[in-house]
């Protein structure tokens, strides 16, 4: 039976490693990040309406800018445009209805799920007129993040970080999020990186088997390590407060994820994690909360 409504959850994602290699000819930077999905989500209700056009409305954390250009928005205005070059008969439109529970300009990938999921649920909706290789190009225009929340819990994001090595689902873990509540938003951080601090002083873009050798030895490793941290702490010192906090209680465990400026720690106890927390969240302030590693994809059929 056909449903004109859906109701999902975005997740959000930790970076337990970032790489910036150096910067590409085409102006990004190379990556090596290697991601994973927590159980932390938004809500999205999403709906195929009689009137034209994408209506969005929102609520739960505020979030700047216009609502007409969010990336739910923008994600559904172009896969009703790529589906109409299929030549299907479109009437009507999408109305959405998010709930923002994910720390906005955290690093945490809030917006980035918002749009894959988005993607999928309209795509749903619509009875499935692009295939997920259509939905992830459109994802990769939006943001690079994008086409992994449109896969498996795990993977290492190379490239810009949208060109996807599928890892096997984590071990279950349970991981402390800390957050001051000051928004960084991504290109400010990466305007702020030092080229001194880069591996590559020239432009770079490694080969798909010097992307391959450098992942397995970041895998092997098994280090925490975040290329962007020094630059995002020169912008928000109170990254710094936040780890140091966490090194005293998990200490190799601790590292800002994405560009900041939220700072997670991995322990091996949900309920060791949840006493540091509220001592946290006591002595720093910000937002604090304690969470899971998804074992399976955030949707079916991927």
């Amino acid at each position: 039976m056909a449903t004109n409504t859906l109701y999902l959850r975005t997740p959000a994602k930790i970076n337990l490693s970032l790489v910036v290699l150096g910067r590409r000819e085409d102006g990004y930077h190379e990556l090596l990040t290697e991601m994973v999905m927590i159980d932390l989500f938004d809500e999205l209700l999403l709906e195929k309406v009689s009137d034209p056009g994408i209506h969005i409305r929102l609520s739960g954390r505020p979030v700047d800018g216009d609502p007409e250009k969010n990336l739910v928005v923008r994600a559904l205005t172009l896969l009703v445009e790529s589906a109409k070059k299929k030549r299907m008969h479109l009437s009507g439109g999408f109305a959405a209805d998010l709930t923002k529970n994910i720390p906005v300009g955290a690093g945490l990938g809030g917006g980035s799920s918002n749009a894959a999921i988005a993607l999928w649920g309209g795509n749903r909706l619509m009875g499935h007129p692009l295939s997920l290789d259509e939905m992830r190009e459109i994802g990769r225009g939006l943001g690079a993040d994008v086409p992994f929340f449109l896969g498996g819990p795990r993977a290492m994001g190379v490239g810009r970080g949208d060109i996807l090595v599928p890892l096997p689902p984590p071990q279950p873990f349970a991981v402390l999020l800390w957050n001051p509540e000051i928004p960084l938003p991504t290109p400010s951080v990466y305007r702020a990186l030092d080229p001194a601090d880069l591996e590559y002083k020239e432009t770079v873009e490694l080969t798909e088997k010097e992307r391959s050798n450098r992942i397995g030895s970041l895998l092997k490793s098994g280090d925490l390590v975040n290329t962007l941290e020094k630059a995002a702490i020169g912008l928000c010192p109170q990254i710094a407060d936040g780890i140091d906090f966490l090194e005293k209680f998990r200490p190799g465990n601790v590292r800002m994820t994405g560009s900041g400026p939220t700072v997670f720690a991995r322990f091996d106890s949900r309920e060791k994690a949840l006493g540091v927390a509220r001592e946290m969240g006591g002595t720093l302030g910000g937002w604090t909360g304690v969470f899971e590693g998804l074992l399976s994809p955030p949707v079916p059929g991927v």
